[in-house]
């Protein structure tokens, strides 16, 4: 029965002629269960055969109303709706302690080498002592304004770089009624958070939702820098988010 089956069902498909179906039952009634498609079955016109199936037929149908809702702009939403939310401010007060902390101690370190540090020439017969470890002799007095920058520049460095990922990491990210605006709300470094509204067409992901592994940037126009989602949070309306914040946009 399953071989009459699949003769039956390749017959529709390859639009057979109904002497060439009957005659091939009859070859199948006398043969083994081997099964061979008879050389005369010719596809007429295989891409109009698969798509005039029933399931094919109506996912066709589906996709192409979805992208002329998409086109139309149907997905206006009735009410401010969440896409994303990332609650984990603990990790981001971590980050924030630690960036303090190095700024305080490359500071004191800096302060230390700029008043401390003097200018005392080595000895020659220092110098040529080879039982002497490297850094007796060395001058570091003279070197104790690259030394107090240096110092500077890396504590500095170390918070601006914590803070700018604070302000740029996304806690919520919320489409506003009507779709047609964003908003993101930030992190911000002491505790609190901060926000933007910007339209929807000024907004440009990087990637998609479903290639990005550990973060996916989105690019906001006018902004040098981009905002970060981070994939741990929750995409409360993945289709929703990869048809309005989630879409790649090319500015001219």
């Amino acid at each position: 029965m399953s071989t009459i089956y699949t003769f039956i069902t390749c017959s529709r498909v390859c639009q057979l002629k109904p002497s060439t179906i009957i005659q091939g039952l009859k070859q199948l009634e006398t043969s083994t269960n081997r099964f061979r498609v008879p050389l005369n079955c010719v596809w007429t016109n295989p891409q109009r055969s698969l798509h005039s199936s029933g399931p094919l037929k109506q996912l066709n149908t589906q996709r192409g109303t979805e992208r002329r809702l998409i086109l139309e702009n149907e997905y206006a939403v009735e009410k401010d709706t969440l896409l994303y939310r990332f609650d984990n401010a603990k990790s981001i007060k971590l980050i924030n302690v630690f960036a303090i902390s190095q700024f305080v101690f490359w500071s004191y370190l800096g302060h230390f080498a700029f008043t401390m540090m003097k200018d005392v020439p080595v000895p020659e017969e220092d110098k040529a002592n080879p039982n002497l470890p490297w850094w007796r002799k060395m001058n570091f007095g003279k070197y104790r304004y690259g030394i107090t920058t240096g110092c500077f520049v890396v504590g500095w460095g170390t918070m601006a770089i914590a803070w700018m990922y604070t302000l740029r990491c996304v806690r919520f990210l919320v489409l506003k009624k009507g779709g047609a605006n964003v908003m993101f709300i930030t992190f911000s470094p002491f505790n609190r958070y901060k926000s933007l509204t910007v339209p929807l067409k000024d907004i440009s992901a990087k990637q998609s939702r479903m290639s990005a592994t550990a973060y996916l940037p989105l690019k906001v126009k006018g902004k040098y820098m981009n905002f970060i989602l981070d994939m741990r949070g929750e995409f409360l309306n993945t289709k929703l988010f990869d048809y309005s914040a989630g879409l790649q946009r090319n500015w001219s």
